[in-house]
């Protein structure tokens, strides 16, 4: 096997034309003329065509013996593809390799899926076996699963996204550290992964939720701006976007404030999207977090569509429409959004029997009350228990047009109220296909709380160590600890959370007094803290 000679599948171009090449990959497929046999070569750069004559019999009688997956070493001259048999499909497509050698380098047994795709089988239209293939079996057989082109450009993408990262951080002075992986226990978001000591018997080490603390003392240290492809782990249940063990890009710099981590996240991100040909629209929108739940009914709203919220208790507080009049009585809200159904979609039938009877029950809602305007006037089986004052403040209120569907529940509390209208509007959107699928909205959600209450219990909404919007504050005060914003920020693109993070404490009295806010005595602060507040003084 000489491999200096070896040229890529993917790399051959017209230029190779009438020189011999050295090829080395996978069978993709074969297709048998009789007396001319072609394969597709793979590699991890692409495909080729070859072609087997039976003019050289030693060759093609050893090329009759391939199957799908068989790994050759293949000796032969590029030429160019006759007019008519080019096949678009193939950056190699306008050429093609007549082989005079051929050595197996190993054999395949039959294949438990097909691996070849994307209408690399001479043309005949698109394939992805992920589709087809039962995902139980394609994680048994990972090695063949990962040998697909489509899987490969993950982990190229991936490399290439890791490249941008470095060199862009690095003309802006951040510098690359590794944090330790076996580590003390601290209180994050997470349960943590033990790992027991073999040398101290009874004590574990914790897999790092985050390299919070490290980077927080690198900082201190004076290393100015640090930044690592961060392995984090944590015990948590699985979900569609967490799992436990992951990697994100960490970041910490000294001596700056938001704007220059809004300025420096969005060229970053505007650049790593680029590398997959998209151009993200710029400065990224910017929304506080009571905006985006008032509005959204969610701190990471999708953007693509509209169907923002509006509430209209104050519209509807003296109506004859008794849901309404005594959910109000009660302290609750109405509120909904406008749906844009021009064609007609949502019909009656749908509107009460399937969402108000079934679908919003299944969110938590005990209904839904709906009203579609049509020729100027509002049509619902309840519109009678509104005036027309209300009627027309309504139609104001959220802007409708003919065609257009309300979609309203009534509450006790708002944070059912934004949770079930979040649910609905994706729910709406996706089945009146709103949302587009190519298109990519960002954008800053800013001025979360510092604090919020859990089962009554004070807790920390991002963590112990985000600066608050003001320092001056009562830590025993709970209602004024609830009403402190904190220096965080989350990224949000197309309703999921990109990235996150927040300005630091730097000063150890603040630091002190968070703790007490959170319950934690001076002497579980220093048990569990004590290396960072002396780092700090």
């Amino acid at each position: 096997m000489n491999w200096r000679e070896r040229i890529y599948c993917g790399d051959l171009k017209p230029s190779h034309i009438g020189t011999d090449v050295l090829l080395m990959g996978w069978v993709d497929a074969i297709r048998d003329h009789g007396n001319v046999l072609f394969i597709h070569l793979r590699d991890i750069r692409g495909i080729v065509q070859i072609v087997f004559s039976d003019k050289d019999k030693e060759v093609y009688d050893k090329a009759i013996l391939l199957r799908e997956e068989f790994v050759v070493e293949v000796r032969g001259r590029v030429a160019l593809r006759e007019k008519g048999t080019e096949n678009p499909n193939l950056d190699t497509g306008t050429i093609e390799v007549f082989a005079d050698q051929l050595k197996i380098l190993s054999r395949s047994k039959p294949l438990p899926f097909k691996i070849s795709e994307k209408a690399m089988v001479f043309g005949e239209g698109i394939q992805d076996i992920s589709e087809k293939v039962d995902e139980d079996l394609r994680l048994q057989y990972r090695y063949l699963d990962l040998r697909r082109p489509s899987m490969q450009d993950k982990f190229i993408q991936r490399y290439r996204i890791l490249n941008c990262i470095r060199e862009y951080l690095e003309q802006h002075h951040f510098f690359e550290v590794e944090t330790p992986f076996l580590t003390k226990s601290t209180p994050e978001g997470a349960r943590d992964y033990l790992v027991p000591s073999r040398i101290h018997q009874g004590r574990f080490y914790a897999l790092p939720q985050s390299p919070q603390l490290f980077k927080q003392i690198l900082m201190i240290g004076g290393m100015d701006r640090y930044f690592q492809i961060a392995r984090c782990f944590r015990d948590e249940d699985l979900r569609p976007n967490r799992q436990p063990e992951f990697t994100q890009l960490d970041l910490e710099a000294s001596f700056i404030d938001e704007e220059f981590i809004y300025e420096i996240i969005e060229e970053l991100v505007a650049r790593i999207f680029n590398l997959g040909g998209i151009t993200l629209a710029r400065p990224f929108l910017r929304m506080t977090y009571k905006m985006a739940m008032d509005s959204y009914g969610t701190d990471r709203p999708d953007l693509r569509f509209d169907m923002a919220f509006k509430e209209m208790t104050d519209i509807v507080k003296d109506t004859e429409y008794a849901i309404f009049r005594d959910t109000i009585k009660k302290g609750g809200l109405i509120k909904g959004f406008k749906v844009n159904d021009r064609e007609g979609i949502l019909s009656k039938n749908i509107l009460q029997n399937e969402y108000s009877m079934k679908i919003l029950p299944s969110f938590g809602a005990k209904g839904m009350t709906w009203m579609r305007l049509d020729e100027g006037r509002l049509q619902s089986n309840i519109v009678q228990f509104f005036s027309s004052n209300e009627q027309k403040r309504i139609m104001e209120r959220f802007g409708t047009a003919d065609g257009d569907v309300l979609m309203m529940v009534a509450d006790l509390s708002s944070d059912s109220v934004n949770m079930i209208l979040d649910r609905l509007r994706l729910h709406v959107a996706n089945r009146l296909g709103l949302i587009p699928k190519d298109s990519f909205f960002p954008l800053w959600v800013t001025d979360f709380p510092l604090f919020e209450l859990k089962d009554g219990t004070l807790s920390s909404q991002h963590h112990p160590f985000t600066m608050p919007d003001r320092t001056d504050f009562d830590p025993e005060n709970i209602q004024e600890l609830l009403s402190l914003k904190s220096r965080a920020y989350d990224l949000v693109i197309n309703g999921e959370e990109l990235g996150g993070g927040s300005i630091r404490i730097h000063d150890m009295e603040v630091q002190r007094k968070i703790f007490k806010a959170l319950g934690l005595s001076p002497e579980e602060a220093e048990a569990k803290f004590g290396f960072f507040l002396k780092a700090l003084e």
